[in-house]
């Protein structure tokens, strides 16, 4: 029997095919930022500091493009309104873009041509999304979303793109909604969400976006997942987090496995009370919860795969120790104690062999070598409180690696 009509149906109801694009470069150096207003280069193969630019204050997370060849660092300090850019190449900043209150996180789309970014303060009561062609650097399109108040905290946290790079997608934490806006004529629409939106995934098939929800006094944190094949995006399945016998409760990121099987959900607990501790492991497939897991680092938030996918490199907010889950197995197979202060961020080189992790009080960067599970070197980085995010390849989830 002809499939034609099921396929003219799926084309109406604006089903999303996952494009070939190229394969993102992945260059010879990692990208330290730091929350004091620095970036520092460090050179994978010497694992010197090649360059030491200044960014800005609050510049701690940031985004590179499909070819390496420029980063944008979002400056999410008090009075900060800067997307820094910096030529990666030529290791120094060569522009400097005004965008709104407090630029949070920008994602570069996944065919190169866009910076999404949304913003943590409000512009005028509404809350700002700036969208920047990597072409020129300049601002093509600001889009405010009217809000009902001010939020309790940050107003948006961290942004995704759909695979086509057709949609972006976003968070609105003053009237808890997904946000998501459409490239191609710059409408917005938005999704309600029993409790404040945090991280939102797109499946690898890009068929599905998963949205870890923290969870409040009457919802529990878990995750919704939308169905991305039609464009009005119904819910397909709600799950929440087990978290029995957890001392804190708040969810925090979740990634999928390097091969889209599993997704891994996070609960990092409260600001005030960072003691979650718990890895969730959910089937893509049926999302089923499978396995639950509880690791040695507290106050979790963000899982690293490694690029083979063996293992998941789970890093917190309160403590400075990593676990290094065996993937397949479900297991911690190492926890790691490491610097100063609590470990936030993780980059690898292409081959998986060396990870380079960030400490949020040393500053600095840690050097592990993933084959014996060892930190084996301490780069002078920072040297102060502040360390943030450390990345190379571009990357169109916060954590995500490309597959």
């Amino acid at each position: 029997m002809s499939n034609k009509p099921a396929l003219a149906i799926a084309a109406l109801a604006g089903l999303i095919a996952t494009p070939t694009l190229a394969a993102p470069v992945w260059p010879d150096v990692v990208v330290q930022l730091h929350g004091s207003g620095h970036a520092y280069i460090v050179d994978t193969k010497t694992d010197a500091v090649v360059a030491d630019l200044e960014t800005c204050k609050g510049g701690g997370l940031g985004t590179t493009t499909p070819d390496a060849k420029k980063v944008y660092v979002s400056c999410a300090g008090e009075g900060q309104k800067e997307l820094v850019v910096i030529d990666l190449a030529g290791r120094k900043v060569i522009k400097r873009i005004e965008t709104g209150n407090r630029p949070k996180h920008g994602v570069v789309s996944p065919d190169g041509r866009w910076v999404g970014l949304n913003h943590w303060g409000l512009d005028g009561g509404k809350l700002r999304h700036t969208f920047v062609s990597t072409a020129d650097d300049r601002i093509t399109k600001a889009i405010d979303l009217s809000v009902s108040g001010t939020a309790k905290g940050v107003a948006s946290m961290h942004n995704a793109w759909s695979l086509d790079s057709r949609y972006f997608f976003a968070v609105d934490r003053v009237d808890n909604r997904l946000v998501v806006i459409d490239t191609k004529d710059w409408s917005m629409k938005t999704h309600a969400v029993p409790s404040a939106p945090h991280y939102a995934v797109p499946s690898p098939d890009g068929k599905e976006l998963w949205l870890v929800h923290e969870g409040n006094d009457t919802a529990m944190p878990g995750i919704i997942v939308y169905d991305l094949t039609h464009t009005d995006m119904p819910v397909i399945a709600r799950m929440d987090m087990p978290l029995i016998g957890e001392e804190a409760v708040e969810a925090h990121h979740g990634n999928f496995t390097q091969d889209g099987k599993y997704f891994m959900a996070l609960n990092r607990g409260p600001g005030g009370n960072l003691k979650g501790r718990e890895v969730a492991f959910f089937r893509a497939d049926n999302k089923q919860l499978v396995y639950r897991l509880t690791t040695a680092s507290n106050g979790i938030g963000h899982s690293y795969n490694t690029p083979d996918g063996r293992y998941a490199v789970i890093t917190n907010y309160g403590n400075n120790v990593i676990s290094i889950i065996d993937v397949a197995q479900k297991k911690t197979v190492k926890d790691l104690k490491i610097g100063a202060g609590r470990m936030g961020h993780v980059a690898f080189t292409p081959d998986g062999h060396y990870g380079y992790v960030s400490n949020d009080k040393d500053g600095n960067l840690h050097k592990l070598d993933m084959w014996k599970l060892a930190v084996i070197k301490e780069i002078k980085t920072g040297g102060k409180p502040g360390g943030g995010q450390v990345f190379n390849v571009w990357t169109n989830v916060f954590e995500e690696l490309p597959r």
